[in-house]
C-alpha cells in the first residue's frame, strides 16, 4: 500500500532540524525503512510549497523551478511504499490549494498530513526573534500586542480567516494557528489522517524527542537512521536581540539592499559573531503575557482534542504554565551597549585588513603635482620665471 505524508510545519518547531536529518539519512531511510524522501535537491520541497501558492509567495515563484513539484510527484508515484514531503510553507495553503495537491497525489492509497506543534509560551518569543533577524523593528511587547489584537475566534475556537491578512497585521496566526491549519487539511484528507506531533517541553529524554516522535508517525525506526546533523541552538540572548532590533531601525529597505543585509547582518554579524558569543537567556513572556498565552493555549488544546486527530506526544506539551518559569528578561541599556561594543570590537578584529598606500585621490594629486613641477622646471630653464 502506498501512502504520502505531507509535513506542513509549523515554522519554528524544529522543522529545519527534521528536514536536514531526513535529507542526510534519505538513502538509509529508503533501504532500511521503505521511506522515500524525494527530490533531487532539498530545496525542491520549498519550491513545491511556493509554486502551490503563487499568489501568496509571488516574490519566490521562479519559472526556473516549475519542475520541482512534478519531479517530486513522479518519484513518489514510482515508489510503492511510504513517501514524505516536508515544508513549513504548506501551513498557509487554503482548502483550494490542498485539494489541488491531494488531487496530484491521487495515485497514493492514502494521503496524511503531519504538523509539528509547539506551545505559545515558546513560539511567541521564538517567532519574534526570527522576525528581528529578518529586519523587523517591533519590540517584543508590540509584537505580542499585535498577535493578541488579531486573534480571531471562530465558533468558539481560534481559526485564521483564509481571506488574507489585514493591513499591517502581524502574520503570526497565518503560520501558527494550528487549529485552523489542521481543520483545512482535515476537510480534504479526513480527521483520521491528520497527525499532531507535539514538541517535547524538556529535551534529552531518551527515545522521546521530536525526532523519535516524528518518525513514529511514519512507522520508521530511528535506530536505522544513523547519520547525525550538527546541533544548532540559534537563539540569541535578550540583550543581543534588542541590540539587533535597534540596529534594524537604521537598516531598513530604504537604507540597505536585502542582499547586503542578508550577507552582512544575517551571515556575518549574527551567524559568525552573535551566535559565537551567546550569553544569557532569550526573551521570555511577562507575567501578563504568560496568562494570556495560557488562556489561548487552553482554547487551542481543547479544539485539537475535540477534532479527534492522531496525537504523538502529549497535548499537555502545548499548554502554557501560568507561573513565570521563563525568568522574564528586560535587557538594560548597559547590557545592550555591551553587546554593541563586543560586536564592534569583533568586527574590528576580523574585518579584512585595509589596503596600505595612497588612495585614488592621493595618487591623482601626486600626478598633478609632478606635472606642475615639470612645467615650472621648463619655465626656469628658459629664463621665464627668474623672480620666483
Amino acid at each position: 500500500m502506498s501512502a504520502v505524508y505531507v509535513h506542513v510545519g509549523l515554522p519554528k518547531t524544529g522543522t529545519t532540524h527534521l528536514q536536514d536529518r531526513l535529507w542526510r539519512n534519505r538513502d538509509l531511510a529508503l533501504r532500511e525503512s521503505g521511506l522515500l524522501y524525494p527530490g533531487n535537491v532539498i530545496s525542491d520541497h520549498f519550491h513545491a510549497a511556493v509554486h502551490l501558492q503563487p499568489e501568496r509567495y509571488l516574490d519566490w515563484v521562479d519559472p526556473a523551478f516549475d519542475h520541482a513539484w512534478p519531479t517530486l510527484v513522479a518519484q513518489m508515484q514510482a515508489w510503492p511504499q511510504t513517501s514524505l514531503i516536508s515544508h513549513e510553507l504548506f501551513a498557509t495553503a487554503t482548502e483550494e490549494h490542498i485539494a489541488k495537491l491531494v488531487g496530484d497525489l491521487s495515485f497514493a492509497d492514502e494521503v496524511h498530513v503531519v504538523a509539528t506543534v509547539r506551545d505559545l509560551g515558546r513560539q511567541l518569543p521564538s517567532v519574534w526573534q526570527e522576525n528581528v533577524k529578518n529586519q523587523r523593528r517591533a519590540s517584543f511587547g508590540e509584537f505580542v500586542d499585535s498577535v493578541r489584537v488579531h486573534t480571531r475566534p471562530v465558533d468558539g475556537q481560534l481559526s485564521l480567516s483564509v481571506g488574507g491578512l489585514l493591513p499591517d497585521e502581524e502574520p503570526f496566526w497565518e503560520f501558527q494557528d494550528h487549529v485552523g491549519i489542521l481543520r483545512r487539511w482535515a476537510h480534504v484528507v479526513g480527521a483520521d489522517h491528520v497527525h499532531v506531533v507535539t514538541v517535547p517541553r524538556t529535551r534529552g529524554v531518551p527515545g522521546d524527542g521530536l525526532w523519535e516522535r516524528f518518525l513514529h508517525v511514519l512507522g520508521v525506526d530511528p535506530a536505522a537512521l544513523t547519520i547525525p546533523v550538527p546541533g544548532l541552538n540559534s537563539s540569541l540572548s535578550a540583550p543581543q536581540t534588542e541590540f539587533l532590533r535597534a540596529l534594524n531601525l537604521r537598516l531598513q529597505p530604504d537604507d540597505i539592499a536585502w542582499e547586503r543585509y542578508e550577507r552582512v547582518v544575517k551571515g556575518e554579524l549574527i551567524g559568525q559573531i552573535l551566535f559565537k558569543d551567546r550569553e544569557g537567556v532569550p526573551q521570555g513572556l511577562s507575567p501578563a503575557q504568560r496568562l494570556w498565552a495560557a488562556d489561548q493555549a487552553d482554547v487551542m488544546v481543547n479544539a485539537v482534542t475535540s477534532a479527534g486527530y492522531q496525537v504523538v506526544g502529549s497535548l499537555d506539551d502545548l499548554r502554557v504554565p501560568r507561573e513565570d518559569t521563563d525568568s522574564h528578561v528586560e535587557p538594560t541599556t548597559e547590557e545592550v551597549l555591551d553587546v554593541a561594543l563586543d560586536t564592534l570590537s569583533e568586527l574590528v578584529k576580523t574585518m579584512p585588513m585595509p589596503r596600505r598606500g595612497p588612495g585614488p585621490r592621493t595618487r591623482a594629486m601626486n600626478v598633478v603635482r609632478r606635472a606642475r613641477r615639470k612645467a615650472l622646471a621648463v619655465r626656469r630653464s628658459m629664463g621665464l620665471d627668474q623672480g620666483s
